[in-house]
């Protein structure tokens, strides 16, 4: 895997200053209930193969103020080379505030919305949501679903009325529930997103739905099999979701070892698309 680790695209991960906005999570009392900045991901990536970039993506919902700060970041740290912001596609303002966030933001990339953070339970099932969605891509915006078991089928439902070329990816393979060693009902529901081929697959953010204390690769494994049978490798990207992955005892060292391990019997190519290129066409990274 020959400068592999010169071309990492890390997908997926966060940044957070707890004195300067309200975050509902991390909660002070976690492990990673600190500071997390720019400067403390690029001392991890230390001890990791990765010599690449980032993709920062939101902790808040419609925070155009956490994008903003990102970028401010970003201006000092040339690794940071996208933001997937906190935007809401239900909101009727929703063109309006891309155009402005956009202005203020050259390194704005995509969106996202959290749904554990909303207090409408049927988010996934309004109509407000797969025209946000729709804007998004009008707009040259990809779209995460953060997802858990119970509303991935919900999800489906609104990929499904969606236009069939938005780029639309699927964040922590939608969480199943590898402590409890079950593949149901995620296995049946995730296939169902796996159809639509403008979906995609983030293999991150697993070592937390393990057993915290005592994970091990080989728990990851069946889970990966799975989503690589169902995505392939031209539609699935790496992703570190530090600094979460520190709440599994996981550095960022970890999290790419774990993955690189569990698909080492894969191509050269095909580790390359997974690691570096798969996120550079989907977010339109240069």
């Amino acid at each position: 895997m020959e400068n592999w680790a010169d071309e990492i695209l890390d997908s997926h991960c966060h940044m957070w200053e707890l004195s300067r906005f309200q975050y509902p999570w991390p909660t002070p009392d976690m492990l990673i209930g600190v500071d997390h900045l720019a400067v403390d991901l690029m001392e991890a990536v230390k001890d990791s193969p990765s010599k690449g970039d980032f993709i920062f993506v939101q902790c808040l919902n419609e925070s155009p103020e956490e994008a903003k700060w990102v970028q401010s970041l970003a201006n000092v740290n040339p690794r940071i080379k996208g933001i997937v912001a906190g935007i809401d596609p239900t909101n009727p303002k929703l063109v309006e505030n891309i155009n402005t966030l956009r202005a203020e933001v050259p390194l704005l990339v995509g969106s996202r919305h959290i749904p554990d953070l909303d207090p409408r339970k049927n988010f996934f099932k309004l109509d407000e949501t797969a025209r946000g969605v729709t804007l998004l891509h009008q707009h040259g915006l990809t779209y995460d679903l953060l997802l858990r078991p119970p509303i991935i089928e919900d999800a489906a439902v609104m990929v499904s009325k969606v236009p069939g070329d938005a780029r639309i990816v699927v964040d922590h393979i939608a969480k199943p529930y590898i402590k409890d060693g079950t593949m149901e009902p995620w296995r049946e529901h995730i296939a169902q997103l796996a159809r639509y081929p403008n979906v995609h697959c983030k293999l991150s953010g697993m070592v937390t739905e393990t057993k915290l204390d005592s994970w091990k690769a080989d728990d990851l494994k069946p889970y990966v099999e799975y989503i690589l049978s169902l995505f392939g490798t031209d539609r699935v990207m790496f992703g570190s979701d530090w600094p979460v992955c520190k709440l599994a005892g996981a550095s960022y060292g970890d999290v790419i070892n774990t993955l690189s391990g569990l698909l080492g019997h894969l191509t050269h190519e095909e580790l390359k698309k997974i690691f570096c290129t798969n996120a550079r066409k989907f977010y339109n990274i240069e």
